[in-house]
């Protein structure tokens, strides 16, 4: 199915996924259609990506089915960094 990603300069990129793509996985694509480089989009110890689809925070782990995706649904990518109490 096709969604959409929404990011932060308002740019929106249209992604191809399943029901049963992980969160994680729709990451990756995302990675590689923005050409993103790892080290920035996933540098473990300061930038953490982040998708929000229907106001929540989305889950690694989880699938674009557990959260009721569909297609030409709309996601919102952030990057957040690490750290802080």
């Amino acid at each position: 199915m096709q969604i959409f990603m929404k990011t932060l300069t308002r740019k929106m990129v249209m992604l191809e996924v399943e029901n049963s793509d992980t969160i994680d996985n729709m990451k990756a694509k995302i990675q590689v259609i923005l050409l993103l480089s790892p080290l920035t989009f996933f540098f473990k110890n300061t930038i953490r990506p982040m998708l929000i689809y229907a106001g929540k925070q989305l889950a690694d782990n989880k699938t674009a089915k557990d959260y009721n995706i569909e297609s030409g649904s709309v996601l919102h990518l952030l990057l957040a960094l690490r750290g802080g109490h």
